[in-house]
């Protein structure tokens, strides 16, 4: 068997998406001074990466080069760190008396948690007043009402599966949870592993699961609070979500707990597993000739009187508050968010990723990347992933309840009752 992968291990080595999506730790720190205070102004500015590909490195120096031509003024250099020393090290960085002026992040819970200690430049002045969707916008603004991030790409999750597959199966796309049910028993009763879940290296996986299920039961709002602590596991709308994942069950591969997410992603691939709940890193690890043929299909409709919210995960821009250099830094952001600096990244890189700003272009456009796109410009919320709206500490207790689930469901009080005690003690409660 292999040794299990965290999902920021796996993500930050994705190819071309370059989706690094890991949290930091969670060590408290003291909140840091007002922007600049106490600190000399410098035409210096440093932006501190987690991009190592070489389209990533190549891609943030191009940022920097067309940043400094318009802004002579400033003298912008890139230090780029693997993502692993970047995670660790970057809650370290915001409280160092230097830090690091702008660094790469993600939208969600941690970097609200910065904000709340103080430890972001305030970025409202270098946020567009257009071009983003009230769901981005949101996720770049604080408690008090700060945009304190400016997001440049995100990708979407989805069912994937494989279109030619589908025709020589003859099924269609379902829409709902019962017509999803309904494809899982007609795959199976033709020989096919409905649903791949490669568990070996990625028990992450499960969250997407959880994600998915409780977003279409109870709706972002219950979801975002259960995951702050606010709503307990024990709820009876907590056990519904898993009563709605047992009927999955029967339908996942029964080989999955030993696979790897390489072989998972290879079984998918040949058709021997149908459909795989995904980024869209998924369609990354594709060979060329299977790209063309790869699709998805919205995760199906359990409740209509739910508001639908898809899961998009949101990268961008921090900016320090102790940036001796507040105003190369809220320009630098400024330029970012422009749809011409999204489209530079992007094409740099050779990034299939979106461009945040809906007025950017995407360098390469496919039908699959309009309907992701579509269906979160769609979507009446967005939320990110099950530890970039927690932690990883929190995603550990997860994945143990939802391992333990899927091998023993009738045991599913006690493993929400204790789902419960490990959240609690991850949160220190």
């Amino acid at each position: 068997m292999s040794h299990p992968m965290s999902r920021r291990g796996f993500l930050a080595g994705v190819g071309a998406f370059g989706v690094a999506s890991a949290l930091a730790g969670c060590a408290t720190s003291t909140p840091s001074p007002a922007a600049g205070s106490g600190t000399k102004k410098s035409a210096a500015l440093q932006l501190k990466s987690r991009e190592t590909s070489d389209g990533g490195r190549k891609a943030m120096q191009a940022l920097l080069d067309e940043f400094a031509k318009a802004n002579p003024q400033y003298k912008p250099t890139l230090n780029t760190m693997e993502p692993a020393a970047f995670q660790q090290q970057i809650r370290a960085d915001l409280t160092l008396a230097t830090p690091p002026d702008m660094l790469t992040w993600f939208a969600g819970e941690i970097a609200s948690n910065f904000a709340k200690q103080g430890l972001l430049l305030d970025a409202t002045s270098a946020f567009p007043a257009d071009g983003y969707s009230k769901q981005f916008a949101d996720l770049s603004t604080d408690a008090s009402g700060k945009k304190i991030f400016v997001p440049t790409n995100y990708y979407w999750w989805g069912m994937f599966y494989r279109t030619s597959q589908f025709e020589k199966w003859d099924v269609s796309e379902p829409k709902t949870w019962d017509e999803f049910i309904a494809l899982c028993k007609t795959l199976k009763g033709k020989g096919v592993s409905p649903i791949a879940l490669p568990l070996a290296d990625s028990a992450w996986l499960t969250a997407s699961w959880f994600d998915y299920l409780n977003l279409r039961i109870n709706g972002a709002t219950f979801h975002r609070a259960l995951l702050a602590g606010q709503e307990s596991y024990t709820d009876p709308r907590v056990a519904k979500v898993l009563d709605t994942w047992r009927e999955v069950l029967p339908y996942l591969d029964p080989a999955g707990k030993g696979l790897a997410f390489q072989e998972g992603s290879a079984k998918w691939q040949q058709g021997k597993d149908a459909m795989f709940l995904a980024g869209t890193f998924l369609g990354d690890a594709t060979p060329a000739d299977v790209k063309a043929d790869v699709n998805f299909f919205q995760f199906p409709i359990i409740d209509a009187n739910v508001p639908v919210a898809e899961e998009a995960p949101l990268d961008g821009f921090i900016a320090s508050a102790r940036t001796a250099n507040p105003e190369g830094a809220l320009a630098f952001m400024k330029y970012v968010a422009t749809p011409q600096a999204q489209e530079l990244y992007l094409k740099t890189s050779g990034s299939t990723l979106i461009p945040a700003n809906s007025n950017a272009k995407s360098p390469v456009s496919t039908p699959l990347l309009e309907k992701g796109r579509a269906m979160v410009a769609s979507a009446a919320d967005v939320t990110q992933f099950f530890n970039r709206d927690s932690n990883d500490d929190q995603l550990n207790a997860l994945t143990t309840a939802l391992v333990r689930f899927i091998d023993k469901p009738d045991e599913a009080g006690d493993i929400l009752k204790k789902w419960q005690d490990d959240s609690a003690k991850a949160r220190g409660n």
